[in-house]
């Protein structure tokens, strides 16, 4: 008990522990798990609940070199567990060559960043370029919460729960903190995903300008460039609401979405809601206060008559992280499949995490630093 330190050794906690070892155990047996230091330290944080935090690169070929390695045991057993059933059967090999498809057509740094990565952590290059589109494909619907907040001094709060569907049962300690600096045009970004993910679930960079993605509906399949990487290139070339937003409005057809967008310098926050038809909406705040889900009713109101919108106006003035983080475990808001939850609070330069745990929300919040 003490190699782990000072953990509260919940029922749930120990059965993912547990499962973590057995699933080591098989690949161990299989040959998969060589890299015995990192499945150590995979198992260490896994006990204490914490994300992997990781440096990547300005260099893609380098930043998906350094995500392979570090996050190698990880991608393995996602390839292995999760992607493997999202194509599974005969429609596997489409999928892949589609994925493959859509690699190819958009920004060559993004082939080479995931050929990268895969190539570094031994896995199918054709299941990563999958595993980082497979919402545009049209084989998954998710749904998550989100809660943006100016206080009248322009401190910003941009939150989100991100509820996803457990990842094999195991996902949420998958959960991975990437850190990129700038170069070659590109601001310096924090964001959030998991291993193998080069886009981001939500990003924020350097000047303040902060994206969080839910899904709205299903794909049509027509998607022209993955959502989550289009989310991290905006963060990457956007310094401020406006460049941000213009980036919004002509994100390609395809994939139905929900993002929320805050710039923390101008204090201005916004909700662009685009539909299976391709309309985008976008939802102004109400008293500095904005809420979304993937509820109908949050497409037809201002403000949305939502369990989200309720807690979170019943919370106000809302005015620190602890007021947001009460918001986001509340019963009218946290869901039971709550992977993790994320702050950004630029102005302090910090974000606060709850991950290691589902639903998320209900445990301990942790404080990083955003950038230097």
């Amino acid at each position: 008990m003490r190699l782990f330190g000072n953990i509260k050794w919940t029922r749930r906690k120990w059965i993912a522990i547990v499962s973590v070892i057995l699933l080591c155990c098989i690949l161990a047996a299989c040959g998969v798990f060589s890299d015995i230091i990192r499945g150590s330290s995979f198992l260490w944080r896994a006990a204490h609940g914490s994300p992997a935090v990781i440096t990547l690169s300005g260099n893609p070929a380098e930043s998906g070199r350094i995500h392979g390695r570090k996050l190698k045991f990880g991608i393995q057993l996602l390839e292995k567990y999760y992607l493997g059933s999202l194509a599974a059967g005969q429609g596997r090999e489409l999928l892949f060559q589609r994925a493959d498809n859509l690699f190819q057509n958009i920004d060559p740094r993004w082939n080479t960043e995931i050929t990268a990565l895969a190539e570094a952590a031994c896995v199918d290059p054709r299941a990563m370029k999958f595993g980082n589109c497979f919402l545009d494909l049209g084989r998954f619907p998710v749904g998550c919460r989100q809660i943006l907040r100016v206080l009248p001094d322009g401190r910003t709060f941009h939150a989100h729960n991100l509820d996803w569907d457990g990842l094999a049962g195991i996902g949420q300690h998958w959960i991975t903190v990437f850190r990129v600096p700038g170069g070659e045009g590109r601001l310096p970004t924090v964001y959030l995903g998991f291993s193998g993910m080069i886009g981001a679930l939500e990003v924020i960079n350097s000047a303040g300008v902060a994206l969080s993605f839910n899904q709205l509906g299903s794909s049509r399949q027509e998607s022209e460039m993955p959502v989550f990487l289009r989310m991290r290139e905006i963060a990457e070339t956007s310094s401020d609401f406006d460049g941000a937003e213009e980036a919004i409005l002509s994100m390609p057809p395809g994939m139905p979405f929900v993002i929320g967008l805050s710039d923390a310098k101008s204090g201005r926050i916004a909700v662009y809601e685009r539909d299976s038809s391709g309309v985008v909406r976008k939802r102004v705040p109400v008293d500095g206060l904005l809420t979304a889900d993937n509820s109908p009713q949050s497409q037809k109101n201002a403000p949305p008559d939502t369990g989200t919108e309720h807690a979170a106006r019943d919370a106000m003035p809302l005015d620190s992280p602890e007021a947001v983080q009460a918001v986001l475990r509340d019963s009218r808001v946290l869901m039971a499949n709550n992977m993790y939850s994320v702050i950004f609070d630029f102005q302090a330069n910090c974000f606060y995490l709850a991950s290691g745990e589902i639903p998320a929300a209900a445990g301990e919040y942790r404080v990083y630093p955003l950038f230097e």
